[in-house]
């Protein structure tokens, strides 16, 4: 444990527990059986279970007090399982076939803490949350040559997962019945298909495509743990408005494309081009993201100068943006804030867009054959932007929109901006059969801007924040390591 004497002063101590002792014991068990020499099975299964039981630390000063318990309690067991079918009976089809299973059981008491804010007040109840899942997944793919040079892969999976709490602690803001988790299933289901070509033995192609639909069951009236705002009440889904659910669990119907080419122009020279593309639509989600797609695309590139080294160049552009909708709490306008309608709703939208360089060389071969030298040098930018659209007509009672600058409650902020280059530089130098010694240097410089830090600088602070006039974070790094291998 480690006690430290709290801001608030009066000699107020103040204890933090280390990472507790655990127990953690698992069987497993794998095995395969051919039907044939072209069938065959394979599978494997494991149980496991992991306790924790160390005292709590206690102090005069808890920030937990009175504790429901002396200790945590705690016991998770998780089971895994999995089988594999692979058939190539046909010679130019090859058949496959999973099954995934893994389950875990968090079995620790669920008990009502009494939380404090540093000062002894503001107590608060909260229950501890021992979420349990499990995940079942399904793969049946089949890869078909369709002659020398081309063959396709079609393949659907689906996924099923069932969130929930084996008990949850009940009292005034928890009543019975309370469920721990909005998202209580989610349902997957994936139908992709991938196709390459061998047009030549310079030149190879692909091309893939990708379905998926995303189904997840919600409870309205699910109460998360550690918000001051408790679902369970009308318009209100664990604290969030009803319609509002985060992106990662959503229901969502998801679209990939991906292809590539690479090209062996001569016995020095190569090429690669790969690009993909990603579209994802939240339907069922009144509130939160609504629609998002990314892309990327990576070029790079190699000259064979010499048996023994290369100069290789690449570049990638990366684009992600997504949409948000929301709604806002309803106010009456006076001097500084604007006349929101019931029910008014916003949005935003956040782009993200990377671009990488880098060139790069290798050199073995050289002292009689003895030194290796490898040596790259990239730079990479990466801008953020992020704007805001009321979906009303709001104004002061002085006439001011969202827009005037002593508000700026909506419109495009500045971009948030970063840079980064690297140079590496190693040499790997062979003294003998079995030793080695390598030499490296390593300089990395980050550049950022970020507006969010204007707010904090002396002079600029609003009323209710302290000036700590910390910057955004830039920095340069020189690194030399020397390494000694030795094969035995």
């Amino acid at each position: 444990r480690v006690t430290f004497e709290t801001y608030r002063g009066g000699n107020q101590i103040q204890t933090m527990s280390t990472a507790p002792s655990n127990d953690f014991h698992q069987l497993n068990l794998a095995g395969g059986y051919a039907f044939s020499p072209k069938t065959k099975l394979a599978g494997a299964f494991s149980y496991g279970r992991n306790t924790q039981n160390d005292s709590y630390a206690n102090d005069s000063f808890m920030m937990i007090t009175p504790s429901p318990t002396s200790s945590l309690n705690g016991v998770v067991v998780t089971t895994h399982a999995d089988l594999k079918l692979t058939d190539q009976t046909i010679k130019d089809l090859s058949l496959s076939a999973g099954l995934k299973y893994d389950k875990r059981d968090n079995q620790t008491t669920s008990n009502i803490y009494n939380f404090l804010a540093l000062d002894g007040g503001n107590a608060a109840k909260y229950p501890n949350t021992p979420l349990s899942y499990d995940k079942t997944q399904i793969e049946v793919a089949g890869d078909y040559r369709l002659s020398k040079k081309q063959n396709i892969r079609l393949a659907y999976n689906h996924d099923d997962v069932k969130r929930w709490c084996d008990e949850y602690a009940t009292n005034v803001g928890y009543p019975a019945g309370t469920n721990c988790v909005v998202a209580t299933s989610t349902r997957e289901d994936k139908i992709g298909a991938a196709y390459k070509l061998k047009a030549s033995d310079d030149l190879s192609l692909n091309a893939g495509y990708t379905y998926g639909d995303r189904k997840t069951n919600s409870d309205q009236n699910a109460i998360a743990a550690f918000i001051s705002t408790k679902g369970g009440v009308a318009g209100q889904n664990g604290g969030d408005f009803n319609g509002f659910y985060p992106y990662f669990d959503a229901s969502r119907t998801q679209q990939m494309v991906k292809a590539g080419v690479n090209w062996q122009a001569n016995e020095k020279l190569s090429f690669g081009l790969n690009g993909r593309y990603t579209d994802d639509q939240y339907d069922d989600s009144t509130y939160g993201v609504q629609n998002g797609n990314s892309w990327s695309v990576n070029l790079d590139a190699t000259v064979n100068y010499s048996e023994n080294g290369s100069i290789f160049g690449y570049l990638t552009q990366q684009y992600r943006q997504r949409d948000l909708t929301d709604q806002q709490a309803s106010t009456t306008a006076n001097a500084t804030r604007i006349n929101v309608p019931l029910g008014a709703t916003w949005s935003n939208q956040l782009k993200d867009n990377d671009t990488t360089i880098g060139l790069g060389f290798k050199q073995g071969g050289l002292i009689s054959g003895k030194l290796d030298l490898a040596g790259d040098l990239t730079y990479s930018i990466g801008k953020t932007s992020y704007g805001t659209q009321l979906n009303y007509a709001g104004v002061t009672t002085g006439g001011l929109t969202c827009g005037a600058s002593i508000l700026l409650s909506c419109g495009q902020l500045p971009d948030v901006k970063n840079s980064m280059t690297q140079f590496k530089l190693t040499g790997t130098y062979k003294i003998d059969k079995r030793s080695k010694v390598a030499l490296g240097y390593l300089f990395q410089r980050l550049s950022s801007a970020d507006y969010y830090y204007n707010g904090l600088q002396y002079g600029l602070t609003p009323t209710s924040l302290m000036p700590t006039n910390q910057q955004s974070g830039s920095y340069s790094v020189n690194t030399v390591a020397l390494t000694y291998l030795y094969n035995f």
